[in-house]
């Protein structure tokens, strides 16, 4: 998905699966300091992007409702124009269906409507 948007001529302001986090199998408590930088970075991700594109899938994705709720108040103030829910939504929250979210079933297809 991250090389379909790369490839379509954007730039990640975050890439989350090279980050520590990934890694974190005993918990984020495990290593406060480590988590503190994670929270920084994904937070600081949304507020430097000009899209946030949240990922459904089968994970629960905590952090990825905190996102999505950064990314939201952003389109509320006008800050972001474009808020992505991209596939099939497993764990569903009402914010997937905020007047500001674009659903699409691939990230191609968002990418295509721009």
């Amino acid at each position: 998905m991250q090389q379909a948007v790369v490839a379509a001529g954007h730039q990640l302001s975050l890439d989350w699966t090279r980050g520590p986090d990934v890694n974190f199998a005993d918990g984020y408590d495990s290593d406060l300091a480590v988590s503190a930088q994670i929270a920084v970075a994904d937070l600081d991700g949304v507020m430097n992007a000009d899209a946030v594109i949240v990922v459904a899938s089968e994970h629960q994705g905590r952090g990825m409702f905190v996102e999505l709720g950064a990314a939201l108040a952003r389109a509320r103030e006008g800050d972001l124009a474009h808020v992505v829910v991209v596939g099939t939504v497993q764990h569903d929250s009402v914010f997937f269906y905020h007047p500001a979210v674009q659903r699409a079933s691939t990230v191609d297809e968002w990418l295509a409507s721009l």
